[in-house]
């Protein structure tokens, strides 16, 4: 992992809170000593992770930590509750390739199943329109609404958001996102008192923690993943030509796209860079706004978003680089699913040195300074210069942030006996 930038001082964001000056000198460098707030550094300790093709088969029982905990679930469901079906209006169902709660929430479900742990996808108000038609190998079971779900047997995983259900166990909610503008503490505190927390890197479990007035240890950790879509697309033969740098995520502020605009004047005139954005997050009020401008720009090829996981990871093997300049203090990235996906593809990935996007890195990551178009185009030319990743990179990439260290991670949070919220 690389970091790129120019020092400057900039504020940190505490969900909410009052922030803190610090100064963070970089520099086009390799990853230094100077220390990160706790709640943006990274964690990258992975639990029980080992390639897949080093692991025992799921019905070998052999007295390792792993072995022992599939064991405890082969005799009870994990029950994935889609929130977003019951707290937003009109409800979402659980598309694949929609988003990365999405992509988390299926693909944790087909790695349990791998294991002969039994599982489901919980929703409400959408009856079979829920999503199960684009997954058919997923189990779904929809409810009218929650109150008619009765007793919810099993080990419950909420996504994300806030909600009332009878269990017969302590509920687990995902934390996928950090604080929703508008939501303020006592709604939280509230909404998830009585449930066990889970956060998808170390970065959001702390700016959680500080948000709402716990210790870190008291917050669960299962960090999402790139699915085998990735690492399994083949690299097309191709031509010499420019550097392919590609923008794909939603096309509002929070996402960088502005600092995009302002980087490519670094890049006037200069053959040796083609930038492709994707036309991403329609269903979003800021695409309105951002959208004719990608169409207008004149060094930037507009593209159709991709529906599935099979999709992007086709046009990911066809770039170089992959660029996630995440604003940071309009978005702070929980995670950065797209980051891992890229690099299982081949691509080097320059994203802000923020949130849990350092946590992200399976080897082909350069970091650079959020909101600085100056250092995001340094870092673009410093992974340009590097190239995709060579095979042998490309395969050791997709051996970190898989589905099997997630679950891995959930099992062993799942048992854990975290605390609940009071």
């Amino acid at each position: 992992m690389i970091t790129a930038g120019v020092e400057a001082t900039i504020p940190r964001l505490t969900c909410g809170r009052t922030g803190r000056q610090r100064n963070e000198p970089t520099g086009c460098r390799a990853k230094s000593a100077v220390p990160r707030p706790d709640w943006r550094s990274a964690g990258q300790g992975d639990l029980l992770s080992r390639p897949i093709g080093q692991r025992a088969a799921p019905s070998v029982f052999d007295g390792s930590p792993t072995s022992l905990r599939l064991a405890a679930y082969h005799c009870r469901v994990i029950s994935h509750v889609w929130t977003p079906s019951s707290f937003w209006t009109p409800p979402f169902p659980l598309l694949p390739g929609s988003g990365g709660t999405e992509t988390f929430t299926l693909g944790q479900c087909r790695e349990l199943t791998r294991r002969g742990i039994d599982n489901q996808v919980v929703t409400f108000r959408l009856g079979e329109q829920d999503g199960r038609s684009q997954a058919p190998d997923v189990r779904f079971t929809g409810y009218p609404t929650p109150g008619d779900v009765g007793l919810l047997e099993g080990e419950v995983v909420l996504a994300t958001e806030p909600l009332r259900l009878s269990t017969s166990r302590v509920p687990h909610v995902m934390m996928h996102n950090l604080p929703l503008v508008g939501r303020d503490l006592a709604f939280y505190r509230e909404g998830y008192a009585g449930h066990r927390l889970l956060a998808p890197s170390s970065a959001a479990a702390r700016g959680w923690a500080d948000f709402l007035d716990l210790s870190p240890g008291e917050i669960g950790i299962v960090h999402p993943f790139a699915g085998v879509e990735f690492a399994n697309e083949p690299e097309p033969e191709r031509e010499p030509g420019p550097v392919r740098v590609l923008f794909a995520g939603r096309l509002g502020p929070e996402k960088g796209i502005y600092t995009l605009f302002e980087a490519l004047h670094s890049f006037a005139g200069d053959g040796d860079f083609a930038f492709t954005v994707v036309l991403a997050g329609d269903q979003d009020a800021a695409y309105a706004l951002a959208e004719p401008l990608v169409r207008a720009h004149p060094m930037i090829e507009a593209v159709a978003p991709r529906t599935s996981a099979r999709e992007m990871a086709r046009l990911l093997v066809t770039q170089d680089v992959l660029v996630m300049p995440s604003h940071s203090t309009l978005w702070i990235e929980p995670f950065g699913t797209l980051s891992a996906e890229a690099q299982h593809a081949g691509c080097r990935v320059v994203a802000s040195d923020l949130g849990g996007l350092p946590e992200s890195d399976c080897g082909g990551l350069v970091l650079c300074r959020p909101d600085d178009p100056l250092a995001l185009a340094r870092a673009v030319r410093r992974a340009g210069a590097l190239g995709r990743l060579t095979p042998a990179e490309r395969r050791a990439a997709a051996r970190q942030r898989t589905a099997a260290h997630s679950v891995d991670e959930l099992l062993t949070a799942l048992t854990s006996g975290l605390p609940a919220l009071a």
